[in-house]
């Protein structure tokens, strides 16, 4: 049994995690992406990422020839590991709907950590505009295969499993212990998928949800 939900993927990806080594460059990368989204692009400047990482900004200059080229880049490094996340958890869960259920509660913690100011600026950027309607098509892409393969296989019931992408972070933003929430803490983000989730299955569906809150709660 693992406790807790910061134990899930120990098994799984530990080797993975080990053997990464970021290079200046990803550091920066994952530096900026965090401050865009949590403050804004228009608030963040390229002073306040140097020196958050105790470089000068003539080096931060050396890899990105602008705020903008930082904040691009910066985009482009990131998504692309919430999709192979997700298709981690696809290949390794052992059903659909456990898949779906860790698949909710990572990017529920990723997109909570963006500001509203962050969405609204991003939307005057074009080149961010194209890369955010690329991603989309490839998450709903997963949200597609693992909605369809809980109906197929019994564990969601059909009529209503539709709604669930629709009103499913409608109703995250709208439970109380997360309102004002700096982060969405995962054990709480698991919880509350499990709840939602408890609504739209089938009775085999509900004996996966009970063995996954008797394993991770």
């Amino acid at each position: 049994m693992v406790s807790g939900i910061s134990g899930i993927f120990v098994t799984a990806f530990a080797k993975q995690a080990c053997s990464i080594i970021m290079t200046r460059k990803e550091q920066i990368l994952e530096s900026a992406f965090n401050a865009f989204t949590s403050r804004g692009i228009r608030d963040v400047k390229m002073e306040d990422i140097a020196a958050g990482l105790k470089i000068s900004k003539k080096t931060l200059y050396e890899f990105f020839k602008s705020k903008k080229d930082l904040l691009v880049q910066s985009v482009e490094y990131k998504f692309p590991q919430l999709l192979e996340k997700n298709s981690k958890i696809i290949r390794l869960m052992p059903n659909p709907l456990t898949a779906l259920v860790f698949c909710a509660v990572e990017n529920i913690k990723f997109w909570s950590n963006f500001k509203e100011r962050f969405i609204e600026e991003a939307e005057k950027v074009p080149e961010l505009s194209a890369y955010r309607d690329s991603l989309k098509t490839e998450l709903d892409g997963h949200s597609s295969q693992l909605l369809g393969g809980c109906v197929s296989q019994g564990y969601l019931k059909e009529e209503d499993s539709r709604k669930l992408v629709s009103v499913f972070m409608y109703n995250i933003r709208n439970f109380e212990e997360f309102k004002n929430a700096e982060e969405f803490p995962s054990q709480l983000c698991f919880s509350i998928v499990i709840t939602i989730l408890g609504g739209l299955c089938t009775p085999k569906g509900k004996k996966i949800l009970d063995e996954l809150k008797e394993n991770y709660s």
